[in-house]
């Protein structure tokens, strides 16, 4: 009886199929996360430093004591990130007859052989993984943005609130009377004083984007206020949003750029206008949106967001305990009758390091 040839995928064969798989996310809250950060604990440690005092430098006599104005310190935040585990069977019997995707055609069978085919499953497999993986990054990161903290929890994992510290006057609700669309409300000033707010707080910034549903953009699209500054005959109208249907880019339709704010004149600093309609699949099996409709978000550059991707260590031997972003393993289990597992496992928190640089408002009233 000949020797059995097949063998399970190594580190190396699984994180280069990973490598070769792509995600199917548009990944849109993910650019304020530039940075990434790889903790060889259990725990993501990071700090805070001062902003630099704007105290004047005092006033002394020739032969007298200056004063002081130096002041230094720092503020360290501690987080334990929850484990993301993904683990399928790879089914022992499928690889015995026809898949689609994998085969030509149910009436045209690709002639493979069993574990030809059990190697395609497995790459669909980690596909699969990397995928839904790439998605709780995403969600990870629109939570940090939006709602300046994250609640995580799971069937295995006990709820636990993640709060970034954002200020409290940065989230912002309109009440009956003052939201968007409705009779003497002014969007632009709305705009106005949440783009002070944001450039006055500690270690906050200039927005330069806002993003919303289309259907929040809708009532930007017809606001008056809005339409005169677009005016070529008027003083300053130099604000600009699309006139007619909002279409976007075939190979991304629930995300695309629609408009432009021009601040302060002739400055040159603009604010890009946005909508976001993605969708995940919750735990429910219901469609939901990152951003809520009635919702919309401030943000200044992922420079001042300070975002990173932060990444706990692995507890496994087989990853030799590192902080691996997504750790992929091929493993058996069983003793009569072999069963394959693939799994892939990470350690991921998203950590706005400047939440105030960040702003949400409910501007609308909720469905």
């Amino acid at each position: 009886m000949s020797d059995n040839p097949y063998e399970l995928w190594s580190t190396r064969k699984s994180l280069g199929v990973m490598r070769d798989t792509k995600s199917e996310t548009v990944n849109y809250f993910r650019q304020w996360f530039p940075f990434q950060h790889r903790s060889t604990e259990e725990y993501i440690d990071f700090e805070k430093l001062p902003i630099r005092s704007k105290k004047l430098a005092p006033f002394a006599l020739p032969l007298g004591e200056g004063g002081s104005v130096y002041d230094d310190s720092a503020r360290a935040y501690r987080v334990k990130p929850a484990y993301v585990v993904l683990d399928d069977v790879v089914d022992p019997l499928k690889p015995l007859t026809y898949q689609p995707g994998i085969d030509q055609s149910r009436f045209d069978v690709t002639k493979l052989s069993p574990k030809q085919r059990l190697e395609m499953l497995k790459v669909q497999i980690a596909a699969a993984h990397r995928n839904a993986w790439d998605r709780r990054m995403e969600w990870l990161a629109a939570r940090a943005i939006i709602d300046g903290q994250v609640t995580l929890s799971g069937p295995k994992y006990p709820t636990t609130l993640v709060n970034f510290q954002r200020a409290a006057g940065h989230t912002v609700t309109l009440g009956a009377g003052d939201r968007f669309g409705e009779a003497g409300v002014s969007i632009l000033d709305f705009f106005k004083a949440q783009i002070a707010k944001m450039c006055a707080a500690e270690f906050g910034g200039m927005p330069t984007r806002i993003t919303m549903s289309g259907t929040v953009a809708a009532i930007i699209q017809a606001d008056e206020e809005i339409l005169k500054h677009m005016d070529i005959n008027t003083t300053g109208g130099r604000h600009q949003v699309e006139r007619g249907i909002l279409a976007a880019d075939p190979k991304q339709p629930m995300v695309y750029r629609f408009g432009t704010l021009f601040v302060a004149g002739n400055s040159g600093v603009t604010i890009e206008l946005w909508v976001n309609d993605e969708t995940y699949q919750n735990d429910a099996g219901v469609q939901t949106r990152y951003l809520p409709a009635h919702e919309i978000v401030f943000t200044s550059t992922p420079d001042a967001v300070a975002g990173h991707e932060c990444f706990g260590r692995i507890v496994d031997q087989d990853a030799d305990y590192e902080p691996i972003p997504l750790f992929p393993k091929n493993y058996r289990t069983g003793d009569r009758v072999k069963t394959e597992h693939v799994s892939h496992t990470s350690s991921p928190l998203e950590v706005p390091i400047n939440p105030n640089a960040t702003l949400k408002a409910a501007v609308i009233a909720a469905a």
